[in-house]
């Protein structure tokens, strides 16, 4: 009687607890909602105000390529190939995603009961002292095969569920702080690149201009030797001759500075890479943005990605301090066979099973209310941290887009500059020759066409470095992305689609 009603609580049990894995759980976590954030709809024209009324623009499509085809300069992508190899910080970040992946993997296994086999032998040795029956050898084998159930819970109130749920949003958001830290290698590397060869550009200014001054100083002795010029002039290209030469000296070491940034991003000497020398320039980059853009496309960077998954890692924690409150019912058996003898080990009288339900139920715990207090002030915590996220994304892409409306406006103004101090110069050293103008007038002239040559590659240099950060700020990645301005006004969802991280 007691076999046959264990068998059927055994078959109630099992269809109960199929049911439940196949119809899903009840989950007592939130519900995973971005939290509104208090930024501007969008970036550009409809932001500014125009005698008192906001310009109204409609929000435009954009696409943001691919970080391989956005980069024109082939030495930019080789540099930027070697350091995602080797940069230390991106292989943490990787190998820190793998692990995260791990534990969400063996989370993942309470899901699904766990199934075990094993075949064992026991040799036993019996005490001489302890009464044994006649016949009985003091030596005993027993021989057993079995497969058992590893003590397997009904997820009745979305415990384990929820626990899943966490340990899933913590690998994505894992996997987006590694896609971060890509990003942030590819534009760190392009602008040590580029400020490498910024700096290559203003020692060979410099070493030019040395040149020319030193040049201007023979000239000037020579005339002094045949009394047409001064000691007042030679004292003064002397002296312009060591200031560039001081200047020269700083371009030295603010060169070899820019090269040891690059080559501890690549992780090796430039003299190990494989790059062309010979183009060694500052390349035109650029974003091609409409006037308006929607500020949705940050919901796609990778940082504000990764705090959006903690946030929903702490809802699911939530749910699972809520069901721990309730009882917990665990499913533990065994089917097999033993036998002292291995021969008949498989024969039907040397059948064994065991079924051992068991439940949990919390009485006096005052450690489950302290998790769920915790869990839920982490939440708060992590909601303000993804309002913070989003906000600095913000500010960060809207003083990006209004530096890069500048940039344009003063190149042309030091192009300008430059042109207009090399006319100049060349007035200024004519005047001087036939002796209409003193030294001082040329040697101002040189010193501001310098001055003027060296703001140019400045512009120039802090111009490419805005564009870099910018398509940083706005999520470009691996892929091209095209960002389009939501349709539906109760989506909150952007179009962009995420760059994977790869090793």
């Amino acid at each position: 009687m007691t076999k046959s009603f264990t068998s059927k609580s055994l078959t109630s049990v099992t269809a109960l607890a199929a049911s439940l894995i196949l119809s899903g759980c009840l989950s007592m976590a939130p519900n995973n909602e971005r939290p509104q954030t208090s930024i501007e709809h969008s970036f550009g024209q409809s932001n500014r105000q125009d005698s008192g009324q906001k310009l109204e623009a409609q929000d435009a499509a954009f696409t943001l390529e691919a970080w391989q085809d956005f980069f024109p300069d082939a030495n930019a992508r080789v540099m930027i190939e070697e350091a995602l190899e080797s940069n230390t910080d991106l292989r943490i970040a990787i190998a820190r995603m793998a692990e995260v992946e791990g534990r969400y993997q063996i989370q993942r296994e309470d899901l699904f009961p766990s199934i075990s086999g094993e075949v064992s032998q026991t040799r036993t040795k019996n005490s001489a002292n302890v009464f044994t029956l006649p016949g009985v050898d003091s030596i005993q084998d027993i021989y057993s095969a079995n497969v058992g159930l590893m003590s397997y819970e009904l997820d009745l109130f979305g415990r384990v569920r929820s626990l899943n749920d966490a340990a899933l949003a913590q690998y994505l958001s894992s996997a987006e702080a590694a896609r971060s830290v890509k990003l942030s290698v590819i534009a760190q590397t392009a602008n040590a690149y580029y400020s490498w060869i910024s700096a290559y550009r203003s020692l060979n200014l410099a070493e030019k201009t040395l040149k020319s001054r030193q040049e201007s100083l023979d000239l000037i002795q020579k005339r002094l030797d045949t009394g047409i010029a001064s000691e007042l002039d030679l004292a003064q290209a002397q002296a312009a001759l060591a200031t560039v030469s001081a200047q020269k000296a700083q371009f030295d070491r603010a060169h070899a500075a820019a090269k040891s940034a690059l080559e501890l991003l690549i992780g090796k000497p430039l003299s190990a890479v494989n790059f062309d020398t010979e183009q060694l320039k500052l390349a035109a980059m650029a974003i091609e943005l409409p006037d308006n853009i929607n500020s949705e496309v940050l919901l796609s960077r990778p940082d504000v990605l990764s705090a959006e998954q903690n946030l929903y890692a702490a809802n699911a924690n939530i749910g699972a301090a809520r069901a721990a409150f309730f009882p917990s019912i665990s499913l533990t058996g065994q089917y097999g066979y033993s036998s002292t003898e291995f021969d008949n080990l498989f024969d039907s009288e040397s059948k064994t099973w065991s079924f051992m339900p068991s439940i949990r139920i919390p009485i006096f715990n005052n450690g489950l209310q302290a998790n769920l207090d915790i869990a839920e002030a982490q939440q708060q915590r992590l909601i303000a941290e993804y309002e913070k996220a989003v906000q600095q994304a913000f500010s960060e892409v809207y003083q990006l887009m209004a530096n890069r409306s500048t940039y344009g406006g003063e190149l042309d103004a030091n192009r300008s500059l430059v042109k207009a101090q090399s006319k100049r110069l060349q007035l200024a050293e004519a005047k001087y020759k036939a002796g209409l103008a003193s030294y001082l007038e040329v040697l101002n002239a040189q010193q501001d066409q310098f001055t003027a040559e060296q703001a140019l590659l400045e512009t120039e240099r802090a111009q490419l470095a805005n564009v870099i950060s910018l398509y940083k700020a706005l999520g470009g990645g691996d892929k091209a992305v095209t960002y389009a301005p939501k349709k539906d006004a109760e989506s909150m969802d952007t179009k962009a689609q995420s760059s994977g991280v790869t090793e």
